[in-house]
């Protein structure tokens, strides 16, 4: 059985980026190092910290393209991936609240080794 708290944190994980600053990051791993021995609440926090580490990646390096002119056709495709983080964490907070387990897309093999 899954517990209120258990959701709320799920659902707080996936969230985090809502936060703004680094708090899309921190939450997570606060989530994440706390709550080890809660199977449910653990899976989710490492999904939404994978998640949110590989798109602040993605986004450092397309930052770094842009400021040397490079990379200016990226910023549709991180437009993109952002919009793609906000659908996907909107969907695995939906199913954390129903008590039910999700995987981000194209991230799991990170996952997986994290």
């Amino acid at each position: 059985m899954i517990t209120g708290e258990q959701k709320l944190l799920a659902v707080i994980a996936h969230l985090a980026y809502l936060l703004g600053g680094v708090g899309f990051i921190i939450a997570p791993l606060v989530i994440f190092l706390l709550k080890r021995e809660d199977p449910f609440v653990y899976a989710h926090a490492k999904q939404a910290l994978v998640a949110h580490v590989v798109i602040l990646a993605l986004s450092v390096i397309t930052g770094v393209l842009c400021a040397l002119i490079i990379g200016l056709l990226l910023v549709p495709v991180m437009a993109i991936l952002w919009l793609l983080l906000l659908v996907t964490s909107i969907i695995a907070s939906i199913r954390a609240a129903d008590g039910r387990l999700y995987e981000y897309p194209f991230i799991q093999p990170l996952v997986d080794k994290f």
